[in-house]
């Protein structure tokens, strides 16, 4: 059963509602489309300063992140789901985007360089020290690897570029189940490709580091996708969790 024509829409007209290596582009090349439902990006968010990455990963397309460069998160990331025993590929280093910080630079991921080099990235993206000092907030992905079958494929999704800051609880607990429900129900209902879109919203409160704001906190992750084609019964879905962010003094 085919759906998305009209579900497709209305999932795009949802991430508007929810929102109210790799290659930086301004318009999306023809490879890059392939991760959105008929080519098109989630509307709403034309007149926002945000980057457009083709997430490239050994040689090749993997999907789609529009960044937040003033906030150092993405906004959301949008990929096609692989059918997938939902393990993890454990030995990944974390990565960065050098095309944020250096247009000319290389489109691929790429693991994070010396420190006197580390200062060039950060203006522009995350880095692992926004991290290393929180003691309530983890490295969350929007496009998570249980999600990719191929180990190339998950291992891209080890950018900062993909990553939010959650609560733990939140992300072992409800969006962890959450990520556990969609893996199971595509896999078992979805007969053709299924596009996904995880984003975020942000609450206004930050992650600092030696007193600079560097990391905006979501106060909602959302998740919609849409499968061409599934059996009846189990098609276009969409999802939002609240974080427990919002409960702290950050």
């Amino acid at each position: 059963m085919i759906v998305c024509n009209g579900a497709g829409r209305t999932l795009l007209g949802l991430l508007v509602v929810a929102m109210a290596a790799a290659e930086v582009q301004e318009k999306l090349s023809p490879q890059c489309k392939q991760f959105l439902y008929e080519g098109t990006l989630p509307r709403g968010l034309e007149e926002q300063p945000f980057k457009k990455i083709c997430q490239f990963y050994g040689g090749r397309p993997r999907f789609v992140t529009l960044y937040d460069t003033a906030n150092h998160i993405p906004v959301y990331s949008a990929y096609t789901f692989k059918r997938s025993d939902g393990s993890k590929k454990v030995d990944v280093p974390w990565m960065y985007e050098p095309q944020l910080s250096t247009a000319s630079d290389s489109r691929e991921m790429q693991q994070f360089p010396t420190e006197k080099a580390r200062r060039n990235v950060e203006d522009a993206q995350a880095v692992l020290d926004d991290y290393s000092d929180s003691v309530i907030f983890e490295r969350g992905q929007l496009n998570p690897d249980e999600h990719q079958a191929e180990p190339n494929d998950k291992a891209s999704t080890y950018t900062l570029t993909n990553v939010v800051p959650q609560v733990r609880e939140f992300n072992v607990g409800p969006w962890k189940t959450h990520e556990h429900t969609i893996r199971k129900r595509l896999n078992n209902y979805c007969r053709g490709t299924a596009y996904v879109v995880t984003g975020v919203t942000t609450s206004g409160h930050t992650i600092r580091r030696d007193n600079i704001n560097r990391l905006g906190i979501p106060s909602y992750l959302w998740s919609a996708y849409c499968c061409i084609d599934f059996e009846m019964g189990h098609g276009s879905f969409a999802f939002s969790g609240l974080t427990l962010s919002i409960r702290f003094n950050i």
